[in-house]
């Protein structure tokens, strides 16, 4: 079958699988007393914990952009939401009890620098009157170069920040036009070497395929300035289209779109130049230097996948504050309201902003930590998964088995009596893959698509 010919059999919606159950599984009957119970039954343990916080302002929003985010010019709202972060952390570290040691820290959004220097220094005091970083904690932050200043950057490192992701998504100025971000090389260029000079140990760049305008030759061009900056880690997004959800990718030209044959063969190029360039693959769409932390985990087999992308740190429990912030704990997801003032409410009143979420049975945390498996290693080992679950793969999985017979046959998969094993080509389907092992796809009865297309 021929590279097209995969590309019309399997380009269809499907999820990224940052959580199983997906979250259109969740429910609004998990509320705030629900949540209230994991984080009691988290505080039970002494390991170190994640922590996110969602920092939803922008000044202005991208086309593209699928964030929940708050475009705003300043004014009164960020000091009542870092009143909020404040205010839900202090409930969420009551609730957890003695256990407050923090393995690993993001600030993501909207655009954290969009706070000024005196809000940032107030939100990370809070946070470590209420916590201890650990000495040895990664501690992360996304960026926008268009809005982020040298005087911002020292002051995070100040701080302990030692990890930044640069938002780029293209250098072509066509492109840039067509997603309402203009966003010059030189801009990222220079806060790029501020960062390097600073001493932030890993510098991500975040790049998108399938924009509006992009061609394979132009995509290639921002590859090569890629890879010419030295970016430690680089990550490369298919753009998820969802007009019918998020209105304002309307702005987005339709027939200046790729289609699925374009979007592949951008991936294709984007593939080819960072593993020519040295860099190892990580996951789907993560690319690391061989030095970097992400690919010496992928190595050892300790590669993980979460809300915040690929990481080094496995903890179990993830906490996220704020608007939309996503917790994953005691066997259960849960999320804050995704609208800012009706989040800022709701902590005002209770302390707590939960609005859904749900309780994972023991067929979901098996059938999550397979996908995660596949998504994070390329692999399963049936071995393994008999030791964590006691569970036959075979005996167990028998619809499954028969379904993957068709990757199989399209030289995308190995399947043996100990392994199931994605090959080189198919690693650009391996969400495809993973669907096979989700068991409310099979029941799933929908009206539109939530999720964008795998290719």
């Amino acid at each position: 079958m021929t590279s097209l010919e995969l590309l019309q059999k399997y380009d269809r919606p499907g999820p990224r699988y940052t959580s199983y159950p997906t979250v259109p599984e969740w429910t609004t009957d998990f509320d705030s007393q629900d949540y209230t119970t994991a984080l009691k039954a988290a505080g039970a343990k002494q390991s170190p914990i994640s922590l996110y916080f969602h920092i939803p302002f922008c000044r202005s929003r991208c086309f593209y952009c699928g964030c929940n985010t708050c475009v705003s010019s300043g004014g009164d709202r960020p000091r009542r939401y870092l009143a909020a972060l404040d205010a839900e952390m202090s409930m969420i570290r009551e609730l957890l009890g003695n256990r407050d040691s923090v393995e690993q820290l993001h600030w993501g959004g909207g655009t954290p620098t969009f706070l000024t220097e005196l809000q940032m220094t107030q939100l990370f005091d809070s946070i470590s009157a209420n916590f201890n970083i650990s000495p040895d904690a990664e501690v992360a932050i996304e960026v926008d170069p268009r809005v982020t200043t040298v005087s911002q950057l020292s002051l995070l490192r100040k701080f302990g920040f030692n990890r930044i992701s640069l938002g780029v998504q293209d250098f072509d100025d066509e492109v840039q036009k067509a997603i309402g971000r203009y966003q010059t090389y030189d801009q990222t260029q220079e806060l790029f070497t501020a960062c390097r000079e600073l001493g932030f140990e890993g510098i991500n760049i975040d790049l998108i395929y399938g924009l509006p305008l992009q061609t394979v030759e132009k995509f290639a061009g921002t590859i090569e300035r890629v890879i010419e900056m030295g970016a430690d880690r680089v990550a490369v997004y298919s753009y998820a289209h969802l007009p019918s959800i998020k209105a304002h990718q309307k702005k987005i030209i339709e027939a200046d779109m790729p289609n699925a044959e374009l979007k592949y063969r951008l991936f294709a190029k984007a593939l080819d130049g960072f593993l020519d360039a040295g860099y190892v693959q990580i996951g789907m769409d993560h690319f690391a230097k061989p030095s970097d932390e992400l690919s010496l985990s992928l190595k050892d087999g300790n590669l993980h996948r979460n809300f915040m992308g690929y990481t080094t740190k496995r903890t179990d429990a993830m906490i996220g504050v704020g608007m939309s912030a996503i917790s994953d704990l005691s066997g259960c997801f849960a999320q804050n309201l995704s609208e800012l003032d009706g989040y800022m409410q709701m902590i005002e009143s209770t302390g707590l902003a939960t609005f859904r979420g749900i309780s994972l049975s023991e067929n979901d945390k098996i059938r999550r930590w397979i996908i995660l498996s596949l998504m994070c290693r390329f692999e399963l080992s049936f071995e393994e998964l008999s030791d964590r679950f006691g569970i036959d793969f075979s005996e167990s999985f028998e619809q499954e088995s028969r379904d993957l017979k068709q990757f199989v046959d399209d030289g995308l998969i190995d399947v043996t009596d100990r392994s199931i094993a994605i090959l080189p080509d198919g690693r650009v389907f391996v969400r495809n893959v993973a669907m096979v092992f989700d068991s409310y796809l099979r029941t799933a009865r929908r009206d539109k698509p939530l999720f964008s297309r795998t290719i």
